[in-house]
């Protein structure tokens, strides 16, 4: 489904999100503006998630981001995603997999999409091979304000965690997609749980379903096919066909 993968090893996120290729971002924002719920650029969502990510994967960036922080509300933000990086790190399977010596983190993806010849880009968290190189893990990393495991697997759907995974695994040939997932705020005295799920084979053909449509929306031409196409493609992501 998709070919000529090519890795950019070198390319910041900065880059990452200037390079004219389609994002499963892109996907979700098509998706929402067909569904007439547009979303909107959030700054302060960019930079906590961008501390977070670094918390976790690349500490020497995390700690100079500190050494440049200005006070006030990112300063906040910054020791929140330290905390929850931490609570992370605390946990035996998370921990193993963030300092895997075969993972490779926040490495930059493109490849085509045959059946419409789309450029596409993928930017997973962490991608871990294993050692004889048979099989593939992708591994993303979230924060949710759900209480429980139940609350949060329903989330996967919701926010197209589902989507995202097929989407990711497909570009890059994995096999696995494991989403751990962190409490933003844990009960009053408690430790923020932290929880690990792989994607089940029918999350990922839902997700596949997902991006196809959309990928395909996408190689129409833009204003007169999104249009025509609207009726189709809100049945489709209602009804998970």
């Amino acid at each position: 489904m998709f070919q000529n993968l090519q890795h950019h090893p070198s390319i910041t996120q900065a880059e990452y999100r200037a390079l004219p290729a389609i994002s499963n971002t892109d996907l979700s924002n098509l998706a929402a503006e067909l569904l007439g719920q547009p979303r909107f650029f959030n700054q302060d969502a960019l930079t906590f998630g961008s501390y977070f990510h670094s918390a976790i994967l690349e500490p020497d960036q995390y700690r100079q981001a500190g050494e440049l922080l200005p006070l006030g509300k990112q300063e906040l933000q910054y020791q929140q995603a330290g905390q929850l990086a931490a609570a992370i790190r605390r946990q035996r399977y998370p921990r193993h997999v963030i300092y895997s010596s075969r993972g490779q983190a926040e490495q930059t993806f493109t490849a085509t999409h045959e059946p419409t010849g789309l450029l596409v880009k993928v930017r997973p968290d962490l991608l871990i091979d294993s050692s004889k190189k048979l099989r593939r893990t992708v591994v993303d990393f979230k924060t949710t304000s759900c209480r429980d495991l139940a609350q949060f697997l329903q989330t996967v759907e919701k926010y197209s965690y589902d989507q995202q995974g097929a989407f990711y695994a497909d570009v890059l040939g994995a096999q696995r997609v494991v989403l751990i997932a962190v409490q933003k705020r844990a009960p009053k005295g408690q430790e923020p749980a932290v929880w690990v799920h792989e994607l089940t084979p029918a999350q990922l053909q839902q997700g596949r379903k997902k991006y196809g449509k959309l990928l395909r929306c996408y190689a129409q031409q833009p204003a007169e096919a999104l249009r025509g196409t609207r009726a189709t493609i809100l049945f489709t992501l209602a009804h998970g066909l």
